[in-house]
């Protein structure tokens, strides 16, 4: 007997990609430079990478990877990849949560503000 296998395909219309609010990052620049406070900026490379996907996903094995006689062969990502609608959302999230775990507050008004007041001083991340 033959066996079938049928991937069905959703196409996440849904695109998020987190990008602070230049209003936000105005006024962190004005507060820092108004009270003589010290600013850092740094990028997170490969931040798209350690996502943990919340639906399955599956993938063409990529030319050259497998021979050709294998072809009808995919694989089940674990982790989020470039590209993917659902990495930027997999990443947030788990920023998100390492940073209230932390203990920073998550911002109302823009969600991508991160506050901690710790002994008197307040920590911003964005």
């Amino acid at each position: 007997m033959n066996t079938i296998r049928v991937l069905i395909s959703l196409d996440y219309q849904e695109t998020f990609s987190p990008v602070a609010k230049l209003n936000t990052i105005r006024v962190l620049i004005s507060l820092a430079a108004n009270l003589d406070r010290p600013l850092h900026q740094f990028d997170v490379k490969n931040a798209f990478l350690r996502g943990d996907l919340e639906e399955e996903v599956y993938m063409d094995i990529p030319l050259g990877f497998v021979p050709s006689t294998q072809r009808s062969v995919v694989c089940k990502l674990k982790k989020t990849l470039y590209g993917l609608k659902q990495s930027p959302r997999a990443w947030f999230g788990q920023f998100s949560f390492a940073m209230r775990k932390h203990g920073f507050k998550q911002s109302h008004s823009d969600h991508t503000l991160f506050l901690k007041h710790q002994q008197g001083k307040v920590t911003a991340l964005c």
